[in-house]
Parts: structure tokens; sequence; C-alpha cells
């Protein structure tokens, strides 16, 4: 089913994109259609890190609960995930009555109003523990993993009771030995779990916890900055205050790390100066700060565009985006050669392309907010969101070293 909605004036069209807007994550708006460079950087810094994850201390939380519930005697893959559902609100609201102030505490706001989230912490952290072998169930969606470990407890509780009927004792044995192998098999490395875990629960990791999860990353994500910062306990890492900081130590990084880094602020200034841009025309030219950002990139442009679109896209393993990588060099031969009026026209042309003319924000100038800036600004390949996953870990580790 298609959903629409009849276009009456430009404060009810508004609306409504700002409705679609909100439906995004937050901090990921792509309004070009530029996340598939964005997600590759940011996984090849900061792996199995996402715009949404908060805390460290979800990365347990989670499994934990999963393990409890798995040692229950629910064996009905919606009940459990139910009660999961239950155990996670608990642990918010746990973490909400030690302190209110309390920064990344999921649901913080639904909490306070008596409500919960849809998108749930385990939800949130699934790819992050799957990336850093804390589940090692393969590839299984959450759901996927519920339905297998009810139905192996099915399967167990059907083998013990055919295996107790009436045949020799032999035979039996086997049979509950059979159903004990069975339900040996392991989705967790999770050292650290223990039944009461609820009971001293609190955000900040313990220092069990912070050593675990910091060698997990360091093992499953060689190579990475993410691993690299953990493995030499780079805590001036912790003093940057954006991805563009990291420069400043950047020389300490092995070679790899440096070019990737280098390449990827290259493309950050380079698709900043288009969103400049693209501010400029949904503003119809009235947005101030978008008219002295450009005046600023005018003299620039040429520098700015002399990246090599081709390098990324092959380094970051995008094959299969041909209309991603013609607009990238569209965007680049215009602001080579200072065609501005091309680049406009690019520009609207590939938002129209992605969204259609009703949804596209440049198709409709002049009839937004002047003073709003839209569509993002510099590329931070989710800096924020590992910094303060490392934060925790490793602050937590120099505290109790």
């Amino acid at each position: 089913m298609q959903l629409g909605w009849i276009d009456f004036s430009k404060t009810e069209r508004n609306k409504i994109l700002s409705v679609l807007d909100m439906l995004s994550e937050p901090g990921t708006l792509d309004e070009l259609g530029i996340a598939p460079i964005r997600d590759g950087f940011s996984n090849l810094f900061f792996p199995g890190t996402s715009t949404i994850q908060t805390r460290a201390k979800y990365f347990f939380a989670v499994p934990y609960a999963l393990k409890q519930l798995e040692r229950s005697s629910e064996t009905n893959p919606n009940k459990i995930l139910k009660t999961l559902d239950t155990i996670e609100r608990t642990c918010g609201e746990i973490f909400l009555e030690q302190n209110r102030e309390e920064n990344g505490i999921i649901g913080k706001r639904s909490l306070q109003g008596g409500k919960w989230v849809k998108r749930t912490p385990a939800d949130i952290y699934w790819a992050g523990l799957r990336r850093y072998g804390i589940f090692i169930g393969g590839n299984l969606s959450l759901s996927e993993y519920v339905r297998v470990f009810c139905a192996m407890k099915t399967q167990k509780s059907t083998l013990k009771r055919l295996g107790n009927r009436s045949d020799n004792a032999e035979e039996n044995e086997c049979d509950d030995k059979n159903a004990g192998d069975l339900f040996k098999m392991q989705f967790w490395k999770m050292p650290l779990y223990r039944d009461e875990w609820m009971e001293d629960f609190c955000m900040e990791l313990t220092e069990a916890e912070a050593q675990f999860l910091g060698n997990q990353i360091i093992e499953t994500c060689k190579g990475s900055m993410l691993s690299y910062v953990l493995e030499n306990n780079m805590l001036e890492f912790l003093d940057c205050t954006s991805f563009r900081d990291i420069g400043a130590i950047i020389d300490k990084f092995p070679a790899e790390v440096q070019d990737d880094y280098f390449m990827a602020v290259s493309f950050s200034r380079f698709i900043y100066a288009i969103r400049t841009v693209y501010n400029i025309i949904v503003s119809d030219g009235k947005n101030d700060l978008a008219n002295d950002e450009f005046e600023r990139q005018r003299g620039e442009l040429g520098e700015i565009a002399d990246i090599n679109i081709d390098d990324i896209m092959e380094r970051l393993g995008i094959f299969n985006n041909p209309l991603l990588r013609k607009f990238l060099k569209q965007a680049q031969s215009c602001m080579i050669s200072e065609n501005i009026e091309d680049l406009k026209k690019c520009i609207v042309s590939r938002e129209v392309q992605l969204k259609g003319t009703n949804r596209a924000k440049t198709a409709h100038p002049g009839e937004f907010n002047p003073d709003e800036w839209l569509g993002g600004g510099e590329l931070d390949y989710r800096f924020y969101n590992a910094k303060t996953i490392l934060s925790d870990i490793m602050v937590k580790e120099e505290l109790d070293a």
C-alpha cells in the first residue's frame, strides 16, 4: 500500500517532510545518499558501533538478560521476547533510579513519561554483540536466535520424555545423554554472567567487564582504530573533541589507519562543501551560515574536490552503486571547474532521484526555515559514539589500575 498526501500548502508539506525525517535514525540523515561511504569508513575505524548506541554497559545487559531467558523453562519465542522487553525496561528504570542525570540511558525520556521504547537495547546492540564475538551463534538475528533456543529446549524436553518411557536402561541413558549434548550448544561468550546479575546492576562497568569487552574488541577488530586505541591504552584519544581532532595524534597509528583517516577527512570536507550548497538551494539563498561557509570554501573548491572517488569506493568495497559514483564525479567536476549553477542542478537531480519531487527539499526552495541547517555537516564517522564506549572501558580500567 502506498501512502501520500494532498499538498494543500507549503506549511502542510513541511510538516509532513519533518515527520518523515524524524523516522530516520538520529545522526544518520542522508539527503544525498552518501551513506554507503559514510558507513564504510565508520566500519573501518569503529566496527561494531552505531549512531544509536549509547553506553558500553548495554553490551552486557543484553547478553545477561538473554542468558537468563535461555535458562528459564519458557519455550514460547513470543513470550521470551516479551519478557526480554520487560527486563530491558527494568534495566533502564534501575539506571534512572540510580542517577536521573546519567547520560546514555536508552529510553530515558520515554521512561520518565511512563512509557518504553520500540527500538530496544537488544535491537540496537545486536550487530555489535556479533561483531565483537560476544554472541557466537553466527549470523542469526535476535528473533531467529530466540526461536532456535526455544526449539532446542522443546526438543530436549521431548527427548527426555521419550527416553523415560519403558525401554531398557541403556537406551534411556543414551537418550538423556543425547538430549544433554544437544543443549550444550553455546550462543554466548560471556564468562561474567551470574544468575543474580541484576542485584548490583549499574551503568558503570565493573573492572572485569571493562577488561573483557576491551579484550574482545582488540581480538575481533584487529587493524581498526578502535582496536588500536584500546590495545595501546591511548587515553589521549579521549581528549579529541571531533573526528578531525584525531589528526593531532594520527601519527601514532599504523600507516594503513593513517591512510584511511586522511582519505575519510578529505571525503568529509568534499561532502561538507556539497551540503553547504544544498542548504543554499533549500533556503533559496537565505541561509546566512551556508552563504558564509560557501564564501569561505569558494576559493578552495578545486583543492576540496581533489579526491579519488574510485579509490575511496574500492577501498570500502562499494562496487554496485553506479548512481552514487556518477553523482560524486559530476559534483567533483562542477567544483573543479567552479561551475556553481551546474553543481546546484547536480544536487537537486540527485535528491529528486532518491526521493521523488514531492519529498526532495531542493525541489521546493524557500519553503523551509532559512536559519535551519539541513542534511548534516562534516562527517564524524560515529566518532562520538565510539568515544563514549571507549571512555566507559578505558576510564574504568585506568581508575582500577
